[in-house]
Protein backbone atom coordinates (compact mmCIF):
# COMPACT_ATOMS: atom_id res chain seq x y z
CA UNK A 1 0.00 0.00 0.00
CA UNK A 2 1.33 3.63 -0.93
CA UNK A 3 2.05 5.70 2.14
CA UNK A 4 0.42 9.11 2.13
CA UNK A 5 2.75 11.25 3.54
CA UNK A 6 5.20 10.15 0.78
CA UNK A 7 2.81 11.31 -2.17
CA UNK A 8 2.59 13.97 -1.10
CA UNK A 9 5.78 15.32 0.41
CA UNK A 10 8.10 13.37 -2.00
CA UNK A 11 10.23 14.28 -4.75
CA UNK A 12 7.73 13.67 -7.15
CA UNK A 13 5.28 15.49 -5.94
CA UNK A 14 7.34 18.39 -5.31
CA UNK A 15 8.57 18.08 -9.16
CA UNK A 16 4.88 17.54 -10.72
CA UNK A 17 3.57 21.04 -8.71
CA UNK A 18 6.50 22.46 -10.77
CA UNK A 19 5.25 21.45 -14.34
CA UNK A 20 1.75 22.70 -15.25
CA UNK A 21 2.51 20.77 -18.61
CA UNK A 22 2.26 17.64 -16.38
CA UNK A 23 -0.23 18.61 -13.75
CA UNK A 24 -2.76 18.65 -16.88
CA UNK A 25 -2.05 15.34 -18.30
CA UNK A 26 -2.05 13.65 -14.42
CA UNK A 27 -5.83 15.53 -14.09
CA UNK A 28 -7.06 13.99 -16.98
CA UNK A 29 -5.85 10.90 -16.81
CA UNK A 30 -8.43 7.63 -15.81
CA UNK A 31 -6.76 6.80 -13.53
CA UNK A 32 -7.12 9.73 -11.86
CA UNK A 33 -10.80 10.33 -12.87
CA UNK A 34 -11.53 6.72 -11.05
CA UNK A 35 -9.66 8.11 -8.16
CA UNK A 36 -11.77 11.18 -8.11
CA UNK A 37 -15.11 8.93 -8.17
CA UNK A 38 -13.76 6.73 -5.42
CA UNK A 39 -13.06 9.89 -3.24
CA UNK A 40 -16.48 11.38 -3.83
CA UNK A 41 -18.00 7.79 -2.72
CA UNK A 42 -16.03 8.18 0.64
CA UNK A 43 -16.11 11.54 1.30
CA UNK A 44 -19.50 12.20 0.25
CA UNK A 45 -18.76 16.08 -0.42
CA UNK A 46 -15.46 16.22 -2.19
CA UNK A 47 -15.35 19.54 -3.03
CA UNK A 48 -16.44 20.50 0.14
CA UNK A 49 -14.13 18.33 1.66
CA UNK A 50 -11.06 19.99 -0.34
CA UNK A 51 -12.97 23.09 0.65
CA UNK A 52 -12.07 22.67 4.22
CA UNK A 53 -9.07 21.31 3.85
CA UNK A 54 -7.89 24.22 2.29
CA UNK A 55 -9.36 26.19 4.89
CA UNK A 56 -7.12 24.22 7.56
CA UNK A 57 -9.87 21.06 8.11
CA UNK A 58 -8.55 18.11 6.04
CA UNK A 59 -9.98 15.38 8.55
CA UNK A 60 -12.81 14.33 6.25
CA UNK A 61 -10.31 14.62 3.15
CA UNK A 62 -7.80 12.81 5.10
CA UNK A 63 -9.56 9.89 6.25
CA UNK A 64 -10.95 9.46 2.20
CA UNK A 65 -7.55 9.38 1.25
CA UNK A 66 -6.71 6.53 3.77
CA UNK A 67 -9.58 4.77 3.14
CA UNK A 68 -8.69 4.65 -0.69
CA UNK A 69 -5.32 3.79 0.03
CA UNK A 70 -6.29 1.01 2.02
CA UNK A 71 -9.05 -0.54 -0.84
CA UNK A 72 -6.87 -2.64 -3.35
CA UNK A 73 -8.57 -0.92 -6.60
CA UNK A 74 -7.48 2.48 -4.63
CA UNK A 75 -3.74 1.38 -3.99
CA UNK A 76 -3.56 0.12 -7.40
CA UNK A 77 -5.00 3.19 -9.20
CA UNK A 78 -2.53 5.26 -6.90
CA UNK A 79 0.79 2.83 -7.94
CA UNK A 80 -0.04 3.37 -11.61
CA UNK A 81 -0.16 7.08 -11.24
CA UNK A 82 3.04 7.29 -9.33
CA UNK A 83 4.47 4.74 -12.10
CA UNK A 84 3.48 6.93 -14.86
CA UNK A 85 4.48 10.19 -13.87
CA UNK A 86 7.81 9.30 -12.77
Amino acid sequence: MPNFDELIHGKEAAGLMKDPAKLEKLRDAPETQQIFRLLSQSAGDLEGAAQRAAQGDAAQLTRAIRQLMQDPEGAKLIQKMKENFK
